[in-house]
């Protein structure tokens, strides 16, 4: 069998591959048999892990995620002809799933891979833009004008995402999401998301959130370009995240009640916590979303996503 799904044991062949094929692109950074066992540890699907043989050795991989994302189909020097292969059986088996739409994100500068994927017909979908910004530049209050009250965000609540941002929520999974928020394994969402309300209807006008823990990564000493997704970044919740301390995220009905969101959470907490850097990421297809926090942040870096459809 050419072509065979996940055994165990092929972490070890999977990092040796990965490090071969791409130890030449920009900012690379080895892998591990460790970090790729612990990558799936919690997933048991063998049938989303593809690996290609020659002589009785692996030469090549590809995989994908339940939300559509997949992998470049990494193969050894002189093993290239199987790209093709890995990325057909992908696309089939998430096919026979009934998933619509295949995605991948990897650097802007890893030219290499996402030349192949435009050659298969992945087109530019958006950016992920990830934004930093000085706390001492930020708008600060601890007091709201009484028009309005926060408070934290009821669990019955979480569905308002969906309503005050569709676009960043395409899926509309809102169990999902509830799930995620409710149930994370390294941060306590509870008391990190607060709602923003009229105090006379209670009408949610604005949901934000700030990940504060001093064990997660300080925003100015990641590097902004690699494909990762942001802990706490709304919309992203099914994507595999980078953990970022001070991270900030809102969606709201008009920009005047973000920025309340905004400097109640810089006011309240996180000078409190003495952080001095809080973090955002935001993606670009929502571009007035993209300009509020322009007006408050600096651009860090971005990864770009490409998507091709599966079924018409």
């Amino acid at each position: 069998m050419p072509i065979r799904s996940y055994q165990p044991g092929d972490e070890l062949a999977q990092a040796r591959i990965y490090n071969q094929a791409a130890g030449s692109l920009p900012a690379f950074k080895p892998a591990t048999p460790e970090e790729v066992g612990r990558r799936y540890a919690g997933d048991p699907d063998s049938g989303s892990r593809f690996y290609a043989l020659e002589e009785g050795g692996i030469v090549g991989y590809a995989v994908f995620g339940s939300n559509g994302r997949v992998s470049y189909p990494w193969c050894l020097p002189g093993a290239e002809t199987w790209r093709e292969p890995l990325l057909e059986t992908v696309l089939a088996a998430m096919r026979e799933r009934g998933l619509a739409v295949a995605w991948a994100a990897y650097r802007a500068d890893w030219s290499p891979v996402l030349d192949f994927f435009h050659q298969h017909e992945f087109a530019p979908t958006r950016r992920m833009i990830n934004y930093v910004a000085d706390v001492s530049r930020l708008p600060a209050r601890s007091q709201l004008p009484q028009d309005w009250v926060i408070e934290p965000l009821k669990p019955e609540e979480l569905p308002q995402l969906i309503e005050l941002a569709p676009a960043l929520f395409p899926a509309r999974d809102a169990a999902a999401i509830a799930r995620f928020y409710r149930d994370h394994p390294f941060h306590d969402f509870s008391q990190s998301l607060v709602a923003l309300k009229d105090a006379g209807s209670g009408e949610i006008r604005g949901i934000g959130l700030l990940v504060l823990d001093d064990r997660f990564a300080d925003p100015t000493k990641i590097d902004a370009a690699m494909p990762c997704f942001r802990l706490g970044a709304l919309g992203t919740e099914s994507e595999r995240h980078k953990r970022v301390n001070g991270l900030f995220s809102a969606v709201f009905t008009n920009a005047s009640e973000g920025e309340l969101l905004l400097s109640w959470l810089v006011g309240t907490r996180a000078r409190q916590a003495g952080v001095t850097q809080i973090a955002a990421q935001a993606p670009s297809d929502p571009p007035a979303l993209c300009d509020w926090y322009d007006r408050f942040f600096q651009r860090q870096g971005s990864f770009p996503i490409v998507s091709r459809r599966l079924v018409p």
